[in-house]
């Protein structure tokens, strides 16, 4: 009985400090569209060397959207939601060619938390990418 109270109580310690740590990211994307981030990207190919969504405050972060196909708008959208209420912190637009079907950037977060970052083609979200800034 000892054992078995010990294994139970084993389990709730594990499952309490698991709740309490949200480290877990999630991503969501339409028509095979993409976003990766990293440290470092090869410039010659808009490839991110070692893709992670876990970074420190005030990185340099580099992005890559894959739209899977032409952008068919002169204007890319991107927006920082707070994961937490998903309450818009930043909107920015971009001007972009409608045939092409890649953009990559640098993104910095000065907080630590979790973010969402969405890429918005016509006002539809494309892809969508958590972060954590530890």
């Amino acid at each position: 009985m000892k054992k078995k109270l010990g294994v139970l109580v084993l389990l709730l310690a594990f499952a309490l400090v698991t709740v309490g740590c949200d480290n877990t990211t999630t991503s969501s994307s339409k028509g095979g569209a993409s976003l990766v981030f990293g440290l470092e990207i090869d410039k010659s190919t808009l490839e991110i060397a070692q893709p992670a969504t876990t970074f420190a405050p005030q990185q340099e972060i580099y992005y890559v959207f894959n739209n899977n196909q032409a952008f068919g708008s002169n204007q890319l959208t991107i927006q920082l939601v707070n994961a937490a209420d998903d309450k818009v912190l930043l909107e920015q637009s971009y001007d972009v060619g409608a045939d092409n079907s890649i953009y990559a950037n640098t993104v910095g977060f000065n907080n630590p938390g979790k973010y969402k970052v969405k890429m918005l083609i016509d006002g539809k979200t494309r892809a969508q990418q958590e972060l954590i800034i530890e």
